[in-house]
């Protein structure tokens, strides 16, 4: 029974092993290209309510990161060819974005503090639609933060890593200072 448990141990951990290289096997992205990616994710941060919250200006629970980074050459042209449309594929650098918070502090009208509700979320950004700042494409991304409490007021911080593979991190601490009334970000 002891050599059946220790061959048993010895097939798992070698799979687990050979699963583990090839997590990142399809990353197509130079070291370079990420740490562009991410700091250019990073700089364009920020926390707001959402569109719906936007319309309504009623009290939510729910706010946003919302960010963006410039599209490559290739899909340009894409973009250009298919009048104004991009095939999203598996493997945009984004796909390989995860997040995790580090800390958090929001504290509502009502000097209330709020946290942070597990919904089940995913820990990679959303793909949004392109969009052109000051005569450049870019692709936005975010991701929905769940309350425990709705607010009309809300101030703070937020402090998030982003990370891709081959362990190349950011982490950024993103002032909170918004109200239903706002609009989204452009």
């Amino acid at each position: 029974m002891k050599a059946y448990n220790l061959c048993l141990f010895i097939i798992i951990s070698f799979l687990l092993i050979s699963c583990n290289g090839q997590q990142y096997s399809n990353y197509k992205y130079s070291k370079k290209e990420t740490e562009q990616f991410l700091d250019d994710i990073v700089k364009n941060a920020k926390i707001s309510i959402g569109d719906i919250t936007e319309i309504k200006k009623e009290q939510t629970d729910e706010l946003y990161l919302f960010t963006r980074y410039p599209i490559s050459e290739t899909e340009i042209e894409e973009f250009d060819k298919n009048n104004g449309t991009i095939t999203n594929k598996d493997d945009d650098i984004s796909d390989f974005t995860t997040y995790s918070f580090k800390d958090y502090e929001l504290i509502t009208e009502n000097n209330e503090k709020l946290q942070f509700v597990d919904n089940g979320r995913a820990v990679y950004l959303q793909e949004y639609a392109i969009w052109e700042y000051n005569n450049v494409l870019y692709r936005n991304l975010g991701f929905e933060i769940k309350l425990n409490k709705k607010y009309e007021k809300l101030k703070g911080h937020i402090t998030i890593e982003f990370e891709m593979p081959r362990n190349v991190k950011r982490e950024i601490k993103i002032a909170v200072n918004t109200t239903i009334y706002d609009k989204l970000p452009e």
